[in-house]
């Protein structure tokens, strides 16, 4: 009787849980329609951004659109920049990415891990590329094909 009532609670609070991954694997489909936003305006954050729209026209996987109402669901990146020495770097332009799927109502699907970049030389001192590349790759990682 105890082990079928875990069962039953255990199923009824997975509910959510399957219904909005189950939305998240139809709205984000191969060759869906996908519109990016960036959050923030800072001038190093929107390049990335755009460095963003770049790689995931090549990917391919998803049609870019440039309006909202074109797209089948929103990537909304949220780009951080902070400038000066950290414990990664010597100097330079340091980036953080967050990114979040949306449907157009603006409810959340999908939330990613942090990734982060610091100008170095394994990244050819561009740090935007290589959290711009981390995060692509963690997108195919996620979304296969």
């Amino acid at each position: 009787m105890k082990n079928s009532l875990f069962i039953l609670m255990v199923f009824l609070f997975s509910l959510p849980y399957v219904g909005i991954s189950q939305e998240l694997a139809t709205v984000t489909k191969k060759d869906s329609k996908v519109y990016v936003v960036g959050v923030s305006k800072n001038e190093d954050a929107i390049n990335a951004a755009d460095k963003l729209v770049d790689d995931l026209k090549d990917w391919s996987y998803w049609e870019v659109k440039s309006t909202k109402d074109e797209a089948d669901f929103v990537l909304k990146v949220d780009i951080k920049t902070s400038k000066g020495v950290t414990l990664t770097s010597w100097g330079g332009t340091s980036y953080s990415l967050i990114a979040q799927i949306t449907d157009k109502s603006g409810d959340v699907l999908w939330e990613s891990s942090q990734y982060k970049a610091s100008p170095n030389g394994t990244n050819g001192f561009n740090a935007a590329n290589a959290v711009v590349k981390k995060f692509v790759r963690a997108l195919k990682k996620k979304f296969k094909e």
